[in-house]
């Protein structure tokens, strides 16, 4: 069976690195992007199945990556889970409301954040 794909999107190599090193030792197929800008592009190349993203990054925030993702039949169905340092309710919400299916606040366990992949994709994987 193919390696499921993540994307990752966040502007703070730290993040990247680990997250880079952590998703790949549990068998995913890792993406990263360091710049907004190349996110849609790259999402457009790399097919994930997944996409974790972070909310506050230059040029193009995760709000409006959220928005173009889900108004594009071809990006639609990719589930988003945000990383971010924001843990305001508000923000939460927002997320959720643009078609976020998860949500964690910078820093958190990659246990948990693990458990939530596999959840998220093994839900896709039942409607699909």
């Amino acid at each position: 069976m193919a390696k499921k794909r993540i994307l990752v999107a966040d502007d703070q190599e730290e993040i990247l690195s680990l997250l880079n090193d952590s998703l790949s030792g549990c068998g995913f197929e890792v993406m990263l992007c360091k710049e907004a800008k190349n996110v849609l592009q790259s999402i457009r190349s790399f097919k994930p199945n997944l996409i974790l993203l972070d909310l506050l990054m230059p040029d193009l925030g995760g709000f409006e990556i959220c928005e173009i993702l889900n108004n594009d039949p071809q990006t639609h169905g990719i589930p988003i889970i945000i990383i971010s340092g924001f843990g305001d309710l508000v923000d939460i919400k927002k997320a959720y409301k643009l078609g976020a299916v998860g949500y964690f606040v910078k820093p958190f366990a990659l246990s948990d954040l693990c458990k939530e992949i596999d959840k998220v994709l093994a839900n896709k994987e039942k409607t699909l």
